[in-house]
Parts: structure tokens; C-alpha cells; sequence
């Protein structure tokens, strides 16, 4: 999908959603069960297929990826994998490939494991491998089910192991269990068209600052970290990043243009809403009814689905937590945007409000619980307010740290998309997205970019906001590569 403005992609969405009901009618099983064998491959390999892989916006993907998942007709969804393979390693396409793994026919479950295999999706091995067992130990003692399926599984784990030597297997799968994912790959640059990326720079749109690609500096070593008054030690250590480029807002997303989309909603539906968002959810901001929360004022008051549904509605996504840092702290590791001394009257933190600085963890708490309904006045502020050549970040973006936290689209355990819909409570994986930039109660040891915190993806505090990006769409950057992306910064 090329970066296209808001109308665009709304015009698109209309579009091709048009097209794919006329679609979804030719699929209908009362349809599909009048026609023979010949008939039915004919309708979707030649008829449906050549329609559905043109497909660019990714909602309407995303139906087709329902379709997938839930059409009763498990040759049509054989066929389909098709479609969502290429949209890989876009999130919700990660999701219905491991999806589709647990298929009950053979005919689709095993054209998704191959998949899996060869996209090294590392996120199914928290669901792949646990239909036989722990692989080192199927190596040589196979346990039921030891059919065709069983060894589908363990070729598939082995595929995303990177090996069969059970003594290196047990290690890796340790490694897995504790920290719910394989070994980072945050600085393999990838080589991507020239033409890509240009195209790409050609569509900036007003209000948005284009953060080049390269390596940067993402985290900071324990000595460099300016305050240890919270948890601070998944900070660090310091790393090489790299990251393709992006466009991100310059300003965060104010409470009136959040408000348009929130009407939106209203009037057409939740048509770029999160799959995985509550029926029947409500996205009013809970700042809504509180005067001092004014329109000019960036967004609060908005959980994770709601920022990720403003995101689609805008034509936009969230950052992830290495997009985010990078456009806040530029490339020469520095501390703060603006530098590596923190600046009391370059943000707005506890202090603007408060009048204290606080000496200490109990004074800082203290202060911030006399907040209520009425009292301070004054909480968000209006973040051009920040925008001084002194307060900036190396790319003018502004107001990247206190007056709001900002949502990524990074699962907090693992920095690797954020997968709502697999959440495991039992080891924290896909059950918290990452928050960046501290807010309007913070103290400075919440704020330093490199900082994070997390919350559930359906909770709201008035702290919470949105800033957005453009990209590259992802699953053009795997098909410019021609092979699987390997940098886990990207995904």
C-alpha cells in the first residue's frame, strides 16, 4: 500500500471493500456447495485469487484474513493462506498465520506451519511446539501423537530453532522460556530498492517530520542512566539499531482531532478499529467531560485500541518502541532531546503544576496524590508551547517527553509487535504494550526517552496519548527484500 493521505486511504478502504463483498457473496456455502471440484479451483484460482493478492489496504486484508480463519470451507481456506502469506510480517497477518497453524484440516494447518517455517515467525513457537511437547525431547522420544501431523510440528520448530541438536535445543528453548523470545537481531540493515524509498519520501504530509533510516542508539548503558528512582534496567544496556525510514508526527495528536475520529465511529462504524478491540467498545476520550483538558491540548484519556484505531483512521500506525526513541534521541546516544542535562522548563512534568521539585520518591508521591477533579487547574498543556530550538528533538519533533505518555505498537516483554489476540497470562507475552515519554505527573526518572513502561491494551488513564507514524507498509519491505526480515527492530 503506497502512503496516501487520509481521503486516500478512505477512498481505497471503500473501494476495495466493494470489490471484496462482491467476493465474499461468490464464497457464500450454499454457492460453493452447487459447483463440482473443477468449478471451485477455477473460481478461486483463477476468478478470486488474482483479485485478493491486488488487495492494498490492510482492514480490507484483514477481512480476508477472517475469511481464512473462519470460512467453513476448508479448501477456500487452504487457497487463502495464500493472501495472508503476502501480507507478512504485518501484525495481524503474524497473527492469522499462527492462527491458521491450529486449523483442524491438515490441507490448511500444514500450509501455514510451512509458512511459519519459512517466514521464521518466531512468535508461533509459543503455540507450534506445545502440540507434541518440548522438542529436545522429541528429537529421539517421540510421544503421541506421532503421526504425519506430529512430525509436521517438530520440522516446523526446528525450522525456527535454527537446529536439531537437542543439547543446543534445550538451551534455546530455556532461552525462549525466559525471555519469551529468540535472540535480538536489532542491527541487520537491510538493503532496500532506492526507488522504494524515495517514493516513499515524496509522500510526507504536513505535520509530520521524516526521521531518516540507520543505525541509531537505542537504550543507554547503567552509567549513563540520569535517574534510578524507578525501574530502570530494562533501559539498558545501549544498542545498535537499525531502522528504515519513517515519517512521525511532529506534535502529538490533539484532543480535537482525536474528537473528529471518535464522531467518525460514530457515524460509519469501527471499520479501522483493532480486530482484537471489546465489542461493542466506546472510544470517547474519559478527558472528555474535564474542562481542563482542552482541544488544543494533546489526547489523554485513551487506552491502546483506542490510539491504534486513530492511527488507521488517520492512515497512519503507532511506533514502535525503537521508532519512537530513535525520533526523540536521534543518533549521537544522547540522554534527553535535547541533549544529556535534563531541562525543568523544557517539559511539562509534576513540577509545572506543583511548583516542587520533589526531593524524593515519598515527596513525589505525596504531591501527586492531592491531585483530583478540581485541583491543580492546570494538567496537559498545549505541546507547541515546547516548540524552542533548545527543547526539541535533533529532528524537531516536539514534546516527546511529560505532558502525555505516548503508546507504541511494542509488546513490552519482547519489543516485537504487539499481539493482543495471543496473550498468554501465564508468561506476560502479547499482555502489555509498551508506553514512552513520561507525563504530566511524572517525575524525571519516568521521562528519559529511554525509559518505558507498559499497561494493558483496554486500560485508560488520563495521562495516555498518541502520537503516530507512516511507513514503509511492512510487507512491501519484505516483498523489495525478497526474503524474510530478519532485523527484529522492524517487527
Amino acid at each position: 500500500m503506497t502512503i496516501l493521505s487520509k481521503e486516500s486511504h478512505i477512498d481505497l478502504y471503500n473501494q476495495e471493500i466493494e470489490a471484496l463483498s462482491l467476493i465474499e457473496e461468490k464464497l457464500e456455502p450454499q454457492h460453493l456447495e452447487k459447483i463440482n471440484v473443477e468449478e471451485l479451483k477455477h473460481l478461486l484460482h483463477v476468478e478470486i485469487s488474482p483479485i485478493l493478492t491486488e488487495i492494498r489496504h490492510p482492514v480490507v486484508a484483514e477481512y480476508i484474513f477472517g475469511m481464512a480463519i473462519a470460512h467453513p470451507h476448508a479448501y477456500v481456506r487452504h487457497v487463502l493462506v495464500n493472501v495472508v502469506k503476502e501480507w507478512l510480517p504485518y501484525h495481524s497477518a503474524v497473527e492469522s498465520i499462527i492462527k491458521l497453524t491450529q486449523d483442524p484440516d491438515d490441507i490448511v494447518s500444514f500450509k501455514a506451519m510451512d509458512i511459519v517455517a519459512e517466514e521464521k515467525i518466531e512468535q508461533a513457537l509459543q503455540f507450534v511446539p506445545r502440540m507434541i511437547g518440548k522438542i529436545s525431547e522429541r528429537i529421539h522420544f517421540p510421544n503421541k501423537p506421532v503421526g504425519l501431523g506430529a512430525a509436521k510440528v517438530l520440522k516446523t520448530s526446528i525450522e525456527l530453532f535454527g537446529t536439531d541438536d537437542p543439547e543446543e535445543l534445550r538451551t534455546i528453548e530455556m532461552y525462549f522460556n525466559q525471555n519469551e523470545k529468540l535472540v535480538d537481531r536489532l542491527d541487520v540493515e537491510v538493503e532496500l530498492p532506492s526507488e522504494l524509498i524515495e517514493e516513499f519520501q515524496r509522500n510526507q504530509e504536513e505535520g509530520m517530520v521524516l526521521i531518516p533510516g540507520g543505525f541509531f542508539t537505542f537504550g543507554l548503558n547503567a552509567d549513563e542512566v540520569p535517574d534510578k528512582t524507578f525501574g530502570w534496567t530494562d533501559a539498558c544496556p545501549a544498542r545498535k539499531v537499525w531502522l528504515p525510514p519513517f515519517f512521525i508526527d511532529k506534535y502529538p495528536v490533539t484532543n480535537e482531532k482525536y474528537d473528529e475520529f471518535v464522531e467518525d465511529v460514530k457515524k460509519n462504524g469501527h471499520r479501522f478499529c483493532h480486530p482484537n478491540e471489546p465489542e461493542e467498545k466506546d472510544h470517547t476520550r474519559n478527558t472528555y467531560w474535564d474542562s481542563r483538558f482542552k482541544l488544543h491540548h494533546p489526547a489523554t484519556g485513551i487506552d491502546f485500541y483506542d490510539a491504534y484505531a486513530y492511527a488507521r483512521w488517520a492512515g497512519k500506525e503507532l511506533p514502535t518502541e525503537y521508532q519512537w526513541e530513535k525520533a526523540a534521541r536521534g543518533t549521537d546516544g544522547r540522554i534527553w532531546p535535547w541533549g544529556n542535562e535534563f531541562k525543568k522548563d523544557a517539559c511539562n512534568w509534576s513540577y509545572q503544576w506543583s511548583g516542587k521539585e520533589p526531593e524524593n520518591l515519598g515527596e513525589w508521591r505525596k504531591e501527586i496524590l492531592r491531585i483530583n477533579e478540581e485541583y491543580p487547574q492546570t494538567l496537559t498543556r498545549d505541546t507547541k508551547q515546547y516548540d524552542k530550538e533548545d527543547y526539541v528533538s535533533p529532528y524537531g519533533v516536539v514534546g516527546m517527553v511529560g505532558n502525555t505518555w505516548e503508546w507504541t505498537r511494542s509488546d513490552f516483554s519482547t519489543g516485537r509487535a504487539f499481539l493482543p489476540s495471543l496473550a498468554n497470562n501465564e508468561n506476560q507475552r502479547n499482555k502489555f504494550a509498551t508506553l514512552k515519554g513520561g507525563s504530566f505527573i511524572s517525575a524525571p526518572g519516568l521521562m528519559f526517552p529511554s525509559f518505558k513502561t507498559k499497561d494493558i491494551p483496554f486500560c485508560r488513564h488520563n495521562e495516555m496519548g498518541i502520537r503516530c507514524v507512516k511507513n514503509i507498509p511492512i510487507h512491501l519491505l519484505r516483498k523489495a527484500l525478497g526474503k524474510p526480515i530478519t532485523n527484529t527492530a522492524i517487527y
